[in-house]
């Protein structure tokens, strides 16, 4: 966590000063931005730039229309455009758009931030982290780097699991709930969802019965039926008490407002990505929603759905922005009047979130535990189980003197034209939809480690380190075994890290308080010629 925390202080510099543009906007207030750090090193690390800017820095201050035109600017001048904008802060204190609808009532929107037409409609994925202090910020944070970096892997079904609520008791929109439930099971089913819960009110369904399924584990949940505020009875559902055991799954209302973004109100949204704590995270990772209610607008909010699912699973939108964005596309074709269902629709969470639809492959990732300061080509192939995959994301990345990233082509291998200009840690992180994130660091190291470790050998010893890429401790062997040897450990700077003696052969490393990193191990006779040399690669 030190670690983590040192290099929180290098990479915040990189993303708040970054000159060239960003795939990743993050706009936060400016009490709230150490605590988003630590997502936006992580985005980073992976490929998806990131540039955090806070509240304070935004030319003319911090009402909607100032916003507005940053993100304007940057969609127009930035060489990297962005992407995505996550905010981050409460609507009280980073403000939505106040539309004023029908009668006197009014909604809030963040669709204006993703509008860079002026048409209404989104050319850039939004997203909100809705917090209120750092405590809040600090758990969505966690909950959305636990969802992809560490997800629960004892059961693996939840992540293809869907579960549909349908509030379909005495409403005369029923058919229209149960043809949006049917579409999307069949959709999840083709693409290799395996389970499927359907809780509906005419069979005896209640809040008692989505707490049990999001408890049990599930990836999806999909509302559908009339809501204001929560969910309508039988479903007016405490997210607090809905404990996943960390398999937080990502929550669609495709209904009346379920969220908003008005200063000062809450609805049952915010309550779902706010459950739980960093310890006990409960709830949901995300929550797709409205912030607007109209009367007679089933169809609509049909439209809405059968975006997102299409979206998803059809057309492999995989990031939860774009199939936002996607959903909101099809209620346009099929409604283009309809500009308040449209601006109504909005997403608490990370745009960027990478929705699990299948079973993690974990990987197999081959490249150099150690280069020199100097330009090259970095090889890296990335396989797993399945084989060879195709268009995983790397990125290579460090201090400011490289940063680049690319996908692999159908050998999973990819080439990364670097220039390291210093030694230190290269840090190499490969992500891609359904797999396991690889995440490490190369040694940069001055040819002076070779000269101080390449020593001439005396004899045929063979020297092991079991396992050779560890995290606390490893077992360094030889044989055959020499009374009074010693095994020596240098860091990529050729330093002396440790010194081990046994009377055997073998020792046993630990390591718990030294910094990730390659190692090289070196095995002497009692008068101090080396005998044999191998690499170690510590991780976190």
């Amino acid at each position: 966590m030190r670690k983590i925390l040192c290099c929180l202080l290098v990479v915040a510099c990189a993303i708040a000063l970054a000159e060239d543009g960003a795939r990743l906007l993050v706009i936060t207030t400016d009490a709230l931005y150490s605590s988003i750090l630590p997502l936006a090193q992580w985005r980073n690390a992976t490929g998806v730039s990131t540039k955090v800017v806070k509240l304070s820095q935004i030319p003319g201050g911090s009402d909607t229309a100032s916003i507005k035109n940053y993100i304007h600017a940057a969609w127009d001048t930035w060489p990297v455009k962005p992407e995505y904008v996550l905010l981050v802060g409460s609507s009280t204190n980073l403000p939505a758009r106040y539309y004023r609808g029908m009668h006197g009532s009014g909604y809030s929107s963040d669709n204006i931030y993703g509008d860079m037409t002026g048409d209404y409609q989104e050319e850039i994925p939004v997203g909100r982290f809705p917090a209120k202090s750092t405590a809040q910020l600090d758990l969505m944070v966690a909950k959305t780097l636990s969802y992809e970096k560490a997800p629960p892997m004892s059961d693996t079904v939840w992540m293809r699991k869907l579960t549909s609520i349908c509030r379909d008791a005495g409403d005369t929109d029923s058919s229209t709930y149960w043809g949006d439930i049917h579409n999307a099971m069949a959709l999840a089913r083709t693409n290799g969802f395996l389970a499927f819960d359907t809780i509906a009110s005419s069979l005896g369904g209640n809040q008692t019965s989505v707490v049990n399924a999001v408890s049990a584990g599930t990836g999806l949940v999909m509302y559908r039926g009339e809501a204001t505020g929560n969910w309508y009875t039988p479903f007016v559902v405490d997210p607090s008490i809905a404990n996943g055991a960390g398999r937080l799954p990502v929550i669609l209302s495709f209904t009346c407002a379920t969220m908003t973004l008005n200063p000062g109100e809450s609805m049952v949204g915010e309550a779902w990505v706010k459950a739980g704590t960093i310890n006990i995270p409960k709830g949901g990772v995300a929550f797709f929603g409205n912030t607007h209610s109209a009367s007679y607008v089933a169809a609509q909010r049909s439209a809405v759905c059968r975006g997102f699912i299409t979206g998803l699973f059809s057309e492999h939108k995989y990031t939860l922005g774009l199939s936002c964005v996607r959903a909101k596309q099809q209620l346009h074709q099929q409604y283009s009047n309809d500009t308040s269902d449209y601006r109504g629709f909005n997403l608490l969470g990370d745009p960027c979130l990478d929705v699990w639809t299948g079973l993690p492959r974990v990987l197999t990732v081959a490249h150099p535990l150690e280069i020199e300061p100097a330009p090259q080509q970095l090889r890296v192939v990335v396989t797993s189980a399945a084989g060879p995959e195709d268009s995983a994301l790397v990125c290579a990345s460090m201090d400011s003197t490289v940063y680049v990233y690319g996908r692999t082509d159908s050998s999973g291998a990819i080439d990364l034209s670097i220039s390291p200009a210093n030694t230190g840690s290269l840090r190499l992180v490969v992500t891609g939809h359904n797999l396991c994130p690889y995440d490490t660091l190369i040694a940069v190291a001055n040819t002076g480690i070779e000269e101080r470790t390449n020593l001439p050998c005396a004899g045929p010893v063979n020297l092991t380190a079991a396992p050779a890429v560890f995290g606390r401790t490893t077992k360094i062997a030889w044989s055959p075994g020499l009374a009074g040897s010693t095994v020596k450990v240098f860091d990529a700077t050729g330093r002396t890290v440790t010194t081990l003696k046994t009377p055997g052969s073998e020792v046993l490393w630990q390591a718990s308080g030294v910094q990730s990193g390659a190692y090289i191990c070196v095995l002497t006779d009692p008068q101090g010629r080396a005998l044999a040399r191998t690499k170690v690669l510590k991780l976190e």
